[in-house]
């Protein structure tokens, strides 16, 4: 090989690889400090696109998971209500038995009744009070807006759980007349029908009178206390198979998003023992171009000994 002053084949072959190796070093090191393997589209356009729908679908079913969580504490809400409810039913019943017998007269009824009023004040004053951000769970009353009313066909209160999925608390609170939810001296007495799915409160007839002040009423209110005993716990048994339904939605949502995130890291993510080692690989190599360089820029200085 000739020497030459001119052009430095030499120290230019050293500097396009010296350039290549760097570059190299630059790009691992980029994916080991980031712990991504795609930091941009030109890393690996496909599988960024890919990576980035994954990501979306785990954002997607993570908020997925913390309304259905949400919807959780909405109907234990109102299953605590029911149940307070029920104990308090259960109260009316034993009065009403007391109330029922013989051995006492009028004037013990008199005070049984006053017990017996206060605790349908009571039921009242937890069905309208239980509440969920603001939301009444137990009534129909105009405090909730009037596109959750079923009554006017517009759509159900729905849960988002899914990217697809709208299971539907139907309408847990509408009822045909506000103003008698489960107040149980009222003419009607509000029950709870449903199919799979959803809620919504219907209405049981004649529970006109109830009342412990005689034992006539004493002995009627029994039968009309034992209806609406029924009716709550049907409340609640609907209320308990949603929310182990959204239990079950949770746990599966879970699933799915572990395996869509392992997923995207096989896409995405940085392999570090493959990642470190092409580091040490271009570091040594950036040295040795390095090295390389300058000793071909002492070429063209040799060539100038030969002019003595």
């Amino acid at each position: 090989m000739g020497l030459r002053v001119q052009t430095n084949i030499s120290s230019i072959n050293a500097q396009r690889n010296l350039s290549v190796s760097t570059l190299l070093l630059a790009k691992h090191t980029e994916r080991v400090s980031s712990g991504y393997r795609i930091n941009r589209a030109a890393d690996d356009a496909a599988g960024l696109a890919i990576s980035e729908k994954l990501r979306s679908q785990i954002r997607g079913l993570t908020q997925a998971k913390r309304n259905t969580a949400d919807g959780i504490s909405l109907i234990q809400t109102a299953e605590g209500g029911l149940n307070e409810i029920s104990n308090m039913l259960i109260r009316l019943k034993e009065l009403s038995i007391q109330a029922a017998s013989d051995t006492i007269g009028d004037l013990e009824r008199g005070h049984i009744q006053k017990e017996f009023e206060a605790l349908k004040d009571e039921i009242d004053r937890i069905a309208y009070s239980t509440e969920f951000n603001g939301t009444r769970l137990l009534t129909g009353e105009a405090k909730i807006p009037e596109i959750l009313k079923k009554n006017s066909n517009p759509p159900p209160l729905e849960v988002q759980v899914g990217a697809s999925y709208y299971p539907e608390v139907d309408d847990l609170r509408t009822v045909r007349n506000p103003t008698h939810i489960i107040r149980i001296n009222l003419n009607k007495i509000n029950a709870l029908t449903g199919g799979p799915g959803s809620l919504n409160l219907g209405s049981v007839p004649d529970a006109t009178g109830t009342r412990v002040d005689k034992k006539v009423h004493a002995q009627r209110s029994i039968t009309r206390i034992d209806d609406a005993i029924d009716k709550v716990n049907e409340y609640r048994a609907i209320l308990g198979s949603i929310q182990n339904r959204m239990e079950h939605t949770i746990a599966n949502t879970s699933i799915t998003i572990e395996n869509l995130q392992a997923a995207k890291s096989r896409i995405k993510d940085s392999d570090y023992a493959e990642e470190s080692s092409q580091v040490v690989q271009q570091g040594i190599l950036q040295k040795a171009g390095i090295s390389v360089l300058l000793q071909a820029n002492q070429i063209p200085e040799m060539a100038l000994k030969l002019l003595g």
